[in-house]
């Protein structure tokens, strides 16, 4: 049982870890100069959505596949459009620092 508990343990910490790492790493890249940096972990985990989705096993008729398949796909997405919120946000700062940068050098002149 202790075994069992310690196992449990260490799979949260290392998604926890791996979470923070990735939110980190969303921030790091969405305030780079250039834009399409921060884009690069939300394609990640779409894609990583997609491929989940072609392992979900028929279950029964097409309906329901397809329920399933709708499911699976809103579901693993979250992530995607966490690190697309991030994306945004960050971005947003960034055009109102450089227009606010851009009008405090034109009142200079």
């Amino acid at each position: 049982m202790e075994l069992m508990t310690t196992s449990i343990w260490f799979v949260w910490m290392l998604f926890i870890g791996i979470t923070a790492g990735l939110i980190v790493l969303e921030v790091f890249l969405a305030r780079a100069e250039r834009w399409w940096p921060g884009l690069i972990p939300p394609l990640f985990t779409f894609l990583w959505a997609l491929f989940m989705c072609l392992n979900v096993a028929s279950v029964g008729d097409v309906v329901s596949m397809l329920g399933a398949l709708l499911i699976t796909f809103l579901i693993l997405n979250i992530p995607t459009w966490v690190l697309l919120a991030i994306y945004f946000v960050c971005r947003e700062k960034k055009r109102k620092k450089k227009m606010l940068d851009k009008m405090n050098l034109h009142d200079l002149n």
